[in-house]
């Protein structure tokens, strides 16, 4: 890790339970990151939650009991273990009801977390589109985050009809799935202030059985970082787009 180039690391993932237990999966605790990072300056984040990992954060929220229950065993596990803040990453809340217990939880746990010594950070990752964005009060709750990572990936892939690029800066081809920038004006326009919005770089990508771009496929799949590396050593050809200004990788048989 080059830590000269970095200012936070989330650490992923712990979770709640429905009643408000901490989960902290096997192997977790990391004290060698931990103590490395703060070596080189670089605070660490106890990231919650993640993909397919959040089904207890509904029932943690729903009650000002297993809220209080959840955060303060967070609180008490980042102070043991040296972090130096708190992410939260429920994908996704998805109902008015939700969307009100998560107003709850997010402004019980800022205070609760500032009012240590030294203060501990709040952060959260956030979706990239209104269709599920829609359901954050952000206007309400972005002075209660540190910052807010939006998740500017994904925005094609094997659930989209044709295929696109995973992360365009631009949307291009009047296309409605979305890029950077649409995520950044809409941010803006839910209130989310400039120095507290952060937006997300893929270090993975997705292919698609097609010869252009947003056009029909058969096939979509993931490929890793290093699956990436290796096929810019062989025989697919490396292309500039113009107008998402991203990169892309095709091959032709």
């Amino acid at each position: 890790v080059k830590y000269q180039y970095l200012t936070h690391l989330a650490h992923a993932f712990c979770k709640p339970d429905s009643s408000g237990n901490l989960i902290v999966p096997e192997d977790f605790i990391y004290p060698e990151l931990v103590q490395t990072a703060h070596k080189n300056a670089v605070k660490v984040l106890l990231s919650m939650g993640g993909w397919g990992n959040c089904e207890g954060f509904p029932g943690m929220a729903s009650s000002a009991q297993n809220r209080r229950n959840f955060i303060k065993q967070t609180i008490k596990f980042c102070r043991s273990n040296g972090y130096d803040g708190v992410d939260i990453d429920w994908e996704y809340v998805s109902n008015p009801r939700e969307q009100k217990d998560f107003v709850k939880f997010i402004k019980a746990f800022s205070t609760a977390l500032r009012k240590k010594d030294p203060p501990l950070l709040l952060t959260m990752a956030a979706p990239a589109g209104d269709y599920w964005a829609k359901w954050i009060n952000f206007e309400e709750l972005a002075d209660f985050f540190d910052f807010i990572s939006f998740m500017t990936y994904d925005f094609h892939g094997p659930w989209s009809d044709h295929s696109g690029h995973h992360a365009p800066l631009f949307s291009c081809e009047e296309d409605s799935c979305g890029s950077m920038d649409d995520t950044y004006h809409y941010a803006i326009s839910r209130q989310v202030p400039q120095d507290k919005l952060l937006l997300g770089i893929p270090f993975y990508g997705r292919s698609f059985d097609c010869s252009e771009l947003y056009t029909g496929y058969n096939k979509s799949e993931f490929y890793d970082y290093k699956k990436i590396l290796n096929l810019t050593k062989s025989d697919w050809t490396h292309i500039w787009d113009p107008c998402a200004s991203v990169p892309y990788l095709q091959k032709i048989d």
